[in-house]
């Protein structure tokens, strides 16, 4: 079955906010990303690069040998995985950092790098045609250091200021990470 987001716009606090849902939840979905990592996530060579994590949030194990990562919808096959499985309920996290590394006895490493100014990402079925979960027409503008995702149940969408790469998304995905202080009830008394 073919799983494709369906995609919203709101703005809020002046900045455009994408919402990825699924028409069904995805068994594989890209569940968190960051796109301008500075001080985050570091890779094995000690770079602060770019990273996508993929979470298997079904029951069984599943193959990724063939599947791809792609930021550029006329290209769905810009970057494949590697005979890699993923466990039920694992996360894989794949390094888009132009490198180019594809040994699954150590870190992935994707051809290309994400754009901080947001833009198309999916992750396609190994039929190499079929999309299983995108940010289309694109994520949005993202923030240093800030990660942008879905919450654990796939229903939100949104950022995380306290990323979690490689595990669960704990955090309630935010509309806007800039605005620390929300008020939302005020009382005048007489």
């Amino acid at each position: 079955m073919v799983r494709r987001g369906r995609t919203r716009f709101s703005r809020l606090a002046g900045i455009e906010h994408l919402e990825a849902r699924q028409l069904l939840a995805a068994d594989l979905v890209v569940s968190e990303f960051m796109a301008i990592n500075e001080s985050g996530l570091a890779d094995q060579d000690g770079d602060f690069e770019d990273w996508i994590e993929i979470h298997n949030s079904s029951q069984q194990s599943v193959s990724l040998q063939g599947w791809a990562l792609t930021d550029e919808p006329d290209n769905l096959t810009r970057w494949q995985f590697p005979d890699v499985t993923l466990a039920a309920g694992q996360y894989q996290v794949v390094y888009a950092s132009g490198k180019d590394r594809t040994d699954p006895a150590n870190e992935l490493h994707t051809n290309f790098k994400l754009s901080g100014d947001g833009e198309f990402l999916a992750l396609v079925q190994s039929d190499g045609i079929n999309i299983e979960y995108s940010f289309s027409p694109e994520f949005p503008p993202q923030v240093r250091d800030v990660s942008y995702g879905v919450s654990a149940d796939q229903s939100l969408t949104g950022f995380f200021t306290v990323p979690s790469p490689g595990a669960a998304n704990l955090q309630v995905p935010l509309d806007d990470p800039l605005r620390t202080l929300v008020i939302n009830e005020i009382a005048v008394i007489r």
